[in-house]
């Protein structure tokens, strides 16, 4: 009889009454690739670097969303994730509430939580976590058109008034989770990921020894071929949790089956399907990336395109299926984000601009409004009226102030000009000239004259700055010249 046991160091298969193995029509299972369990080979496939760093990235993003929650209406904010309080009173701990509902959602495609309601009231008043593999929808409801749902272990049919769920999208399906969900889209990649992993570890417990088999010839007593295997192994001591089988050859001769190390030297499809893995997880944020910008920019676009959309199924599932019934109304408000602050700023602008550009023809309170509506900005009542007071104040403080010209009268101007003329006569003469005032009032003109009035005072008096002399004043100095020149 002979005996024939395959090995690759860490596993062996051995096959008694055989004569020999076709690898081209032998398909028998366990011949040359072992049977794994579902469950398990899900677990393993989890397991894989990229897939379990994936599945994290999107669990934690998830669970830092900010939210806030209001009544009913929307007009009054209750509760917000930065100061939680838990008014809602059947999710006190957010964080893991929806860390798990995304975990469902990217595993499974849906997610189940059990409505604990009290004794008296019948009201929820808190929500159990279902794993989602534990729950299945009830196919005959489902045909009726509606949703119940059987839980393993549990003969019970639970209603929608017992369980919340959520569920992916799926064009394919009518009433139930998706067919397809983005952790089976990775699985593909993560296998091969995975295979690859699992080869390195065995090649590195093995001592980083290349598989072999052992060729002996004829056909060796079973006594023989442990006789062998044991010297052989322990000729290989220092290799740790090595053993190694008898197959039949002319000598013993050790046979070197597959590569080492050496064969991932340039290998490339390793990084190749990380990529696919986060590509299907949306988490190629987690790659590595050229520079800062690339990577801002793609962790931008994981929220819009990969949490944002799971976010809203997770709301309107919660929103409808719960809190609504208690008042209550939850939203997500992913643009207070750090990733988003950048475009923020820059929506803001866009904001002050269109509104500035819209006040030109229109009101303040109608530019106001359109400029929000046409951006789909949301703003409570305080807000609109501190940004309202804000524009208007910086426009203020921008706007050069005015001085508005004193208009001078025609009389006067007149006046100034033939001061200015008998002052440049005065200049070029060195002296004192007689002038015949056309528009200059006689009494200035006098005083002028007399060098009682220089030509700069007399301006002043010309534009009222300074008192001009009076009438009296030259009926005084009339009769002051008279009687001297009569003591004379």
């Amino acid at each position: 009889m002979q005996k024939v046991i395959m090995t690759d160091g860490t596993q062996s298969e051995e096959i008694y009454r055989v004569k020999s193995i076709n690898p081209w029509t032998d398909e028998r299972p366990g011949v040359w690739a072992g049977t794994t369990d579902a469950s398990k080979q899900a677990k393993s496939n989890r397991l894989v670097p990229s897939v379990y760093a994936g599945l994290h990235a999107r669990m934690q993003a998830m669970a830092d969303l900010p939210f806030s929650i209001y009544t009913i209406k929307g007009d009054k904010e209750l509760d917000n994730s930065d100061n939680y309080k838990n008014v809602v009173e059947v999710m006190p701990y957010p964080s893991s509430f929806l860390s798990l509902a995304e975990g469902g959602l990217v595993l499974y495609g849906k997610s189940y939580w059990y409505k604990e309601t009290g004794a008296k009231t019948g009201n929820a008043k808190g929500l159990k976590y279902w794993m989602p593999s534990s729950v299945t929808l009830d196919s005959e409801s489902a045909k009726k058109g509606e949703i119940k749902f059987r839980r393993t272990g549990d003969q019970k049919l639970f209603t929608t008034d017992e369980v919340m769920y959520m569920w992916g999208l799926d064009p394919d399906v009518e009433i139930g989770p998706p067919s397809i969900t983005p952790f089976d889209s990775a699985i593909t990649a993560a296998e091969a990921n995975g295979a690859i992993t699992k080869w390195v570890a065995d090649y590195m417990r093995r001592g980083a020894v290349k598989a072999m088999l052992l060729m002996v010839d004829g056909m060796p007593t079973q006594a023989d071929a442990e006789r062998i295997e044991g010297w052989f192994n322990k000729f290989m001591s220092g290799v740790r949790g090595l053993t190694w089988k008898v197959f039949n050859g002319a000598a013993v001769k050790p046979t070197i089956v597959g590569d080492g190390l050496e064969a991932l030297k340039d290998l490339s499809i390793n990084k190749e399907l990380r990529y696919e893995i986060h590509q299907a997880l949306g988490t190629r944020h987690l790659l590595e990336d050229e520079n800062y910008a690339t990577a801002q920019a793609r962790e931008r676009q994981f929220y819009t395109q990969t949490i944002v959309p799971d976010a809203r199924v997770i709301q309107q599932s919660l929103n409808e299926q719960l809190l609504h019934k208690k008042g209550f109304h939850l939203e997500f408000q992913p643009e207070r984000l750090e990733a988003f602050q950048t475009d923020e700023t820059e929506q803001a602008k866009s904001f002050i601009d269109l509104f500035n550009g819209l006040r030109e023809v229109m009101s303040v309170e109608a530019a106001f409004e359109l400029a929000a509506q046409k951006l789909d900005y949301q703003f409570s009542d305080e807000q609109k009226a501190l940004i309202k007071k804000g524009i208007a104040d910086k426009n203020n403080e921008s706007k050069p102030v005015e001085v508005q010209p004193q208009t001078v009268p025609p009389e006067v101007v007149k006046a100034l000009i033939e001061l200015d003329k008998w002052e440049d006569k005065v200049q070029k003469a060195g002296k004192m000239v007689t002038w015949h005032s056309v528009n200059l009032e006689a009494s200035i003109a006098k005083s002028i004259k007399e060098g009682k009035v220089s030509f700069d005072e007399a301006r002043e008096m010309v534009r009222g700055d300074k008192p001009k002399p009076s009438d009296a004043a030259m009926v005084l100095d009339g009769i002051r010249l008279a009687l001297q020149n009569a003591r004379s």
